[in-house]
């Protein structure tokens, strides 16, 4: 039997990111063909030892922002996410499914994930609701308070702590997931240049086909 491994691309993205690259995130509606893009920070990954190879992608948003309508308009939560690693010279596009997780006042903008690295999770007891306050309080103040706030949003034991403003932004905090079934990965700091395509296999040792595009 194969020992499970992480994926290559996965691997990459992961060192490239150590620089504090932002991604682009893309959705589209299911009333109209039109991409809307905007920057998102990669806040983590969520992996279950049983599928290193198949990690979760995890940023966050308002859940009151427009592109939660539109992911959970259009069939399937498709979306694509854009790195682009100036210092390396790399980019990686990543096709995937969109799951949500907003605190329980907004359990009706919920997408559940589907499929056997969400089964593990559920199987092993993980906890979103948690998983969702730490990332709340792991990131910048200013990137808590959302639309129409207070320059900052202090934490418990912090000055100038607001229990009201705390806990209205924790609210309206969500987890976004990305779960990627395929990778375009360009490597344009090595000669020559490399394109590699990365298709997720639904079975099998190896759980992404590599097709080489370039050279």
């Amino acid at each position: 039997m194969m020992v499970a491994r992480t994926a290559r691309w996965h691997d990459a993205l992961e060192d490239a990111c150590r620089r504090k690259e932002m991604k682009m995130l893309a959705t589209t509606g299911a009333n109209d063909a039109i991409p809307y893009v905007r920057s998102h920070v990669l806040r983590g990954h969520v992996i279950h030892p049983s599928f290193p190879s198949l990690p979760l992608l995890v940023t966050t948003t308002d859940i009151r922002s427009p592109k939660v309508t539109q992911i959970k308009s259009n069939p399937g939560h498709r979306i694509e996410a854009h790195f682009w690693i100036k210092t390396t010279l790399e980019q990686f596009r990543i096709s995937g499914r969109m799951d949500i997780y907003p605190s329980s006042e907004f359990k009706d903008k919920r997408i559940e994930g589907v499929g056997e690295v969400y089964d593990a999770l559920r199987n092993q007891g993980w906890d979103w609701e948690k998983e969702r306050q730490e990332k709340f309080d792991s990131v910048d103040a200013v990137l808590q308070r959302g639309r129409k706030w207070p320059v900052k949003v202090p934490k418990p034991g912090e000055e100038g702590y607001n229990a009201k403003n705390y806990e209205e932004a924790l609210g309206n905090f969500a987890l976004l997931l990305i779960d990627p079934v395929e990778v375009d990965y360009i490597e344009l700091g090595v000669m020559p240049n490399r394109r590699t395509k990365f298709v997720r296999q639904e079975s099998g040792d190896e759980r992404w086909k590599e097709v080489i595009l370039v050279p």
